[in-house]
């Protein structure tokens, strides 16, 4: 009988004391959905891309536009949401050119004021801030913006500097 009692409290103790111990561990699960990032390229895929204005005569700036037109192919974004390009220049380097912010050169006083061409219509780009966009359709899944970069002069012509200038901008399209 008492071998019984010890059986049954051996048996009773397993059952309600598990031999082996576990831990629960709580798994919090986060992320954030996005669409796919837009793809940019120049015409010639060239990496970076390089606008050079070559000679420019100092008496001529304000007389006659400097200007260079160049395009760029937007591919890999999802076309049916508003895209907006942002235009960030290196070292924050911009120049306060007719009201808005411009990019600024090396040379003291030098900018390059970018203008969207795009169809039938100009529009200001400004440095640093988000800016619809509307590239036109070249197939499926291409697309092409115009843009023109003009040198101007914010400081009176007879001021500037002569010699190289160089600046440097970094284009992004992202969604608006």
């Amino acid at each position: 009988m008492r071998l019984l009692s010890i059986v049954k409290n051996v048996f009773w103790w397993l059952w309600v004391v598990p031999l082996g111990s576990h831990a629960d561990v709580l798994v919090d699960v986060t992320a954030t959905m996005v669409v796919p990032a837009c793809n940019i390229r120049s015409e010639n895929s060239s990496s970076p891309l390089k606008i050079g204005f070559n000679r420019v005569n100092l008496e001529n700036l304000n007389n006659t536009e400097v200007v260079k037109d160049f395009s760029l192919y937007i591919s890999g974004c999802n076309f049916s949401n508003e895209l907006a390009i942002l235009l960030n220049p290196k070292e924050g380097s911009t120049l306060l050119y007719n009201g808005k912010n411009i990019l600024a050169t090396s040379t003291k006083g030098l900018g390059i004021d970018f203008k969207d061409i795009t169809g039938e219509t100009v529009r200001p780009l400004e440095m640093g801030k988000k800016q619809r966009i509307y590239p036109e359709r070249i197939e499926a899944t291409l697309y092409r913006m115009s843009i023109q970069a003009q040198l101007v002069s914010a400081i009176p012509v007879n001021q500037l500097e002569q010699g190289k200038f160089t600046s440097t901008v970094t284009l992004s399209v992202t969604y608006n």
